[in-house]
């Protein structure tokens, strides 16, 4: 008796930890949907992003509130995510079971825990670079914009991706940002009991469509900056 408790109880665990990975990896989803918008705004110029920048800038206390709800989402789905996957591994007695498992997983979930590292690291540096960099100085001066006026956020950004190999390392993260996001959208509403085991396959492709949707727009910054500094110039 005692035996199925106290199995039920590991079961009833391990659903609640699921359903907070999931809950939580819908919020970041419409975080970085959200994100994804408001950087798309750099190809209308410095005056719109900017802007967009500073109307974030206005909400005073409540952004830092936002910025800790979203660092708690981060904490808590890496922390539970980490956790599930360890276990999961931990239960694998035997070759065939491992090999039975990974045929039925995707590309995206079988490299979830890889990218979701490349994740990590790249957050902590996408901050320190946008975040909380310097956006006045030098360093947000753009050449290429003609004259030698400071450009906030939009100069630092662009000065920043005008590095072919910091351009390069952030290409590469937003591929994993997509190819993670793509394995979490899958996922999220069969465990949240929205879809049914049947429609996975239909919505693993509008997640694998979202996915790559999500890593282009992303990708598609560096791009352009690099285009119109080596390749377009000033006469653009």
């Amino acid at each position: 008796m005692s035996d199925t408790a106290s199995f039920s109880s590991r079961v009833s665990t391990s659903v609640a930890r699921e359903l907070v990975v999931a809950v939580t990896g819908l919020g970041l989803i419409v975080f970085i949907l959200g994100h994804l918008v408001g950087n798309m705004l750099i190809f209308a110029g410095p005056e719109a992003l900017n802007g967009y920048a500073e109307k974030l800038a206005s909400l005073g206390e409540l952004l830092w509130v936002l910025r800790l709800g979203l660092i708690t989402f981060a904490v808590l789905h890496i922390g539970l995510a980490a956790h599930l996957t360890w276990a999961n591994w931990s239960k694998r007695t035997s070759r065939y079971a491992v090999t039975a498992a990974v045929g039925r997983k995707s590309v995206a979930s079988q490299l979830m825990i890889y990218s979701g590292i490349i994740i990590l690291c790249f957050f902590f540096f996408h901050l320190w670079d946008f975040t909380f960099g310097t956006k006045t100085g030098p360093g947000t001066v753009v050449p290429l914009m003609g004259g030698q006026e400071e450009l906030g956020l939009f100069g630092l950004v662009w000065n920043s991706f005008a590095n072919p190999l910091r351009a390069a390392c952030y290409i590469v993260a937003v591929c994993c940002v997509g190819l993670h996001l793509s394995h979490a959208i899958a996922s999220v509403w069969v465990t949240l009991g929205v879809l049914t085991h049947r429609a996975t396959d239909k919505a693993d492709a509008v997640a694998w469509t979202i996915g790559v949707v999500v890593a282009l727009g992303f990708a598609s910054i560096p791009i352009y900056v690099l285009v119109r500094t080596y390749i377009i110039g000033q006469g653009a």
